[in-house]
């Protein structure tokens, strides 16, 4: 009966190592997930491996020689208890395809919007100005945005980090 286990995969090589075992007739399965980050002082979101290395196959241990794994490129091994190569139950891998996000033709990269708007209303969390309001005007480089607050009558433009607002 086929079960799920667990491949450590070399480092960054999870792709390498799925695209060679399905070359050889393996099931595979490596849940991504959608994320943003900062590149080259942009935002982008990315569709990343969820577990970095790791790597789940479907096979039945007693009749495939999974032996020939060990030597696949990209492959470090299975993930063992015991000696023995540890089996996942099929419901947890279920959920784990539910929630993954399948990958795009062009790498699902793109510009990614700021987390806020502008015209929103945020309020500060952090540094002199904690507690105070503002608005949130636009992002500014990679970590740092432009917000306005209200200061002796008037809007005062003012830069801070990102993580010191809070909608």
């Amino acid at each position: 009966m086929e079960s799920w286990y667990l491949l450590h995969c070399k480092a960054r090589e999870t792709e390498r190592a799925e695209w060679h075992l399905a070359n050889q007739g393996f099931s595979t399965f490596c849940p991504r997930t959608k994320i943003t980050k900062r590149l080259r002082g942009k935002r982008k979101t990315v569709i990343e491996p969820l577990f970095p290395n790791y790597l789940f196959i479907q096979l039945d241990i007693g009749q495939e020689n999974y032996t020939a794994l060990r030597s696949t490129r990209g492959v470090n091994g299975f993930v063992r208890f015991g000696g023995y190569p540890s089996v996942v139950p099929d419901n947890v891998v279920e959920s784990l395809r539910e929630r993954s996000v399948t990958e795009t033709s062009d790498g699902a990269v793109g510009e990614s919007p700021s987390l806020y708007k502008a015209g929103t209303v945020v309020e500060i969390v952090q540094g002199p100005f904690a507690g105070l309001k503002a608005v949130y005007e636009m992002p500014d480089g990679e970590e740092r945005c432009f917000v306005l607050l209200d200061m002796l009558g008037k809007q005062q433009r003012i830069n801070i980090e990102e993580v010191e607002i809070s909608a």
